[in-house]
């Protein structure tokens, strides 16, 4: 096996090993600025305390997790990290197509949210990984006991960890990877007030490099894809949730309820309040089906 890479956390697993996950649920309205993307997620803290606001049973709760425990978010499921204490974190994002991981370093209330170090590869597609993430979702839909996820998380680390040290594991070209890093740092932060400056910064770019990069590697702007990712999630919200349209704007990171109902119209072909009738006329239409 080859050598790990200075950002692995290895000697930090070792020396705090997994005792406890906790998992977030999605039945409860999202606050504002909650962490929700369609895809899986780990996180787990490498120092200090990581504060959340979590979904748990029928209520928000807030949980603080230190070396040793970790977060579980399936698929549409949130958080909300406070950022009120000191903590240096590493999120794992399972993408369809890739593994992200981010190092995230929050030194105080002032200077939260410090994105040190991004990484990614291509997520295999057979093999145990993908299995047992597939297991742990199907555990958080049957509310399974809490040492289910330890164990399951335990062993998706270990997969996670051959992963990136395999040498075996293909490398993307050096332009498509950061394509792809920049796609999951937008998919996972499209709720904030980001701009193509404030992303190219995160990844120490130019602007005019990063929207290069759109163009030859993605086939779109830069903007065009971040409406994409937030149109994408407005759609889940007004689907799963009764938020009126503004706090659906607040959430996908409009300030401006027109803008946002322009952008949704031109990518939807229908308005934001058009798209729910319909998703709810699909839904009843589904369950007589069933019924009959």
């Amino acid at each position: 096996m080859a050598s790990s890479p200075p950002w692995w956390p290895g000697p930090a697993l070792r020396k705090h090993p997994l005792r406890r996950v906790y998992v977030c649920g999605r039945n409860l309205e999202p606050p504002l600025l909650s962490h929700v993307v369609n895809f899986p997620r780990l996180e787990f803290p490498l120092s200090g305390c990581y504060e959340n606001r979590i979904e748990q049973g029928e209520s928000i709760t807030t949980v603080h997790l230190t070396p040793g425990t970790a977060l579980f978010a399936p698929p549409n499921c949130w958080n909300v990290p406070t950022w009120r204490q000191s903590v240096r974190v590493m999120s794992l994002l399972f993408g369809k197509k890739q593994l992200g991981v981010s190092i995230v370093t929050a030194k105080s209330p002032a200077s939260p949210g410090l994105l040190a170090q991004k990484f990614s590869q291509p997520l295999p597609v057979t093999g145990p990984l993908p299995k047992i993430l597939e297991a742990m979702v199907e555990a958080a839909l049957e509310s399974a006991p809490q040492t289910i996820f330890t164990d399951l998380t335990r062993a998706l680390l270990i997969c996670v960890q051959q992963r990136v040290l395999s040498p075996e594991a293909p490398a993307a070209p050096p332009g498509k990877s950061l394509l792809e890093d920049i796609c999951v740092f937008l998919q996972n932060h499209y709720q904030y007030d980001i701009s193509r400056e404030s992303v190219a910064k995160q990844f120490n770019i130019s602007p005019n490099y990063l929207s290069r990069i759109f163009q030859v590697q993605g086939h779109m702007t830069f903007s065009n894809y971040l409406m994409h990712v937030r149109t994408d999630r407005a759609k889940h919200l007004l689907t799963s949730y009764d938020l009126k349209l503004a706090d659906v704007a607040a959430r996908c990171g409009y300030r401006d309820l027109a803008y946002f109902c322009r952008v949704f119209r031109r990518l939807a072909k229908m308005t934001p309040s058009e798209y729910r009738g319909y998703r709810k006329r699909e839904g009843r239409e589904s369950r007589m089906t069933n019924d009959e």
